[in-house]
């Protein structure tokens, strides 16, 4: 076989096919000195061997994400303490986003587990349970419609994400508008909150106000947020016929929610409403309210 020899000078084309990287790049790096080919007669771009070695470091470099005005002043000024500094620099930024992958991959496992747990859970029951006490974080708005529940989804999240986990791993809510449901008028809020979940013992976590511990009334329901209505009166109902008294607002949370499926029939929503009365830890169909 006859073995190839290696030319003095290869062109633009030729660099960019043998290195995978696009002639937009290579120009860039010459604009920053990085490399500097020389032109041929006809003026064209002609690398030589010292560039190919400097092409050679800046794509393993890329590869780790050193930035190019750091690649530059490395190959201006290489030695070997300099590469060894720049090496370890690297190890601890790959550590860093290898830790970030890992709580990555663990909120995505979370999230699987917790959408598989709510397709098991019980629909259209009411259960009367004991719930602990619950920092939120809150925006208050006259909510009508599902985009402003979004937007201010959004809006709140971007608030707090320096310390809370991707909005699929949040527990999040809607203060109900009781004055609306008595009134006949569903899926009309007037706040959109996080429960923060494992920031309970930390005196600098933001809280905007406290869910109260206490019994609560529970149901779930599927599909769209119009039947909030019908659920309220039935907690109301029941709360009547077992003779206990509402001693808060009912208070909505997505389970399974638009974050998670664009088919609304899938949707899994829970109200809870804070009654007086002693916890019983049972369940009942909904319509036996």
């Amino acid at each position: 076989m006859k073995s190839a020899q290696p030319k003095r000078h290869y062109t633009i084309s030729e660099i960019s096919r043998l290195f995978g990287i696009g002639i937009d790049s290579l120009r860039y790096y010459e604009r920053l000195g990085v490399v500097t080919p020389q032109r041929g007669s006809n003026g064209y771009r002609l690398y030589d061997l010292d560039d190919i070695y400097k092409l050679s470091l800046i794509k393993d470099l890329r590869r780790l994400d050193v930035p190019m005005k750091q690649i530059k002043e490395h190959l201006d000024h290489q030695t070997l303490k300099g590469t060894l500094g720049l090496l370890e620099q690297e190890h601890h930024l790959l550590s860093k986003r290898i830790e970030q992958l890992e709580a990555d991959r663990s909120s995505v496992l979370a999230h699987m587990n917790e959408l598989q747990s709510a397709l098991a859970r019980p629909v259209y029951k009411i259960e009367l349970l004991e719930k602990p006490y619950r920092h939120c974080v809150q925006l208050s708005a006259r909510i009508e419609r599902d985009a402003e529940m979004d937007f201010l989804i959004q809006r709140l999240h971007r608030q707090y994400e320096h310390i809370l986990p991707h909005l699929g791993m949040l527990e999040i809510g809607g203060a109900l508008s009781v004055e609306d449901l008595d009134a006949g008028r569903a899926n009309v809020y007037h706040s959109v909150f996080f429960v923060l979940e494992g920031l309970e013992d930390d005196e600098d976590a933001p809280c905007d106000f406290m869910l109260e511990g206490g019994t609560y009334l529970v149901m779930r329901y599927r599909g769209p947020y119009e039947q909030n209505g019908a659920i309220y009166e039935q907690l109301l109902s029941y709360a009547a016929l077992h003779r206990l008294e509402i001693a808060g607002p009912p208070y909505e949370f997505y389970e399974i929610d638009n974050r998670d499926t664009a088919d609304p029939t899938e949707f899994l929503s829970r109200i809870e409403m804070r009654v007086d009365g002693p916890a019983v830890g049972h369940s009942i169909s909904g319509n036996e309210a």
